[in-house]
């Protein structure tokens, strides 16, 4: 998994809105995550800990966390 995955600046061809490349870590000054790329369900939304877990799976740490967490 990419942190591309889980932003909303992912454009349909996998390239990033911006013009940033694709990190080869989970860090990006630009991430904007979105709940669609967490939950492609909205019926699969359990709560905002549900998706601090799944970052916290993915790998997030740091700034990407906190903006996780202020969706």
């Amino acid at each position: 998994m990419i942190l591309c995955e889980l932003c909303r600046l992912q454009a349909p061809d996998q390239t990033c809105s911006r013009g940033n490349s694709i990190p080869k870590k989970m860090k990006c000054t630009d991430f904007t995550p979105g709940l669609e790329r967490f939950c492609a369900t909205p019926g699969d939304y359990a709560g905002r800990d549900q998706v601090y877990q799944m970052a916290m799976f993915f790998g997030l740490k740091g700034k990407e966390l906190k903006r996780v967490q202020t969706m």
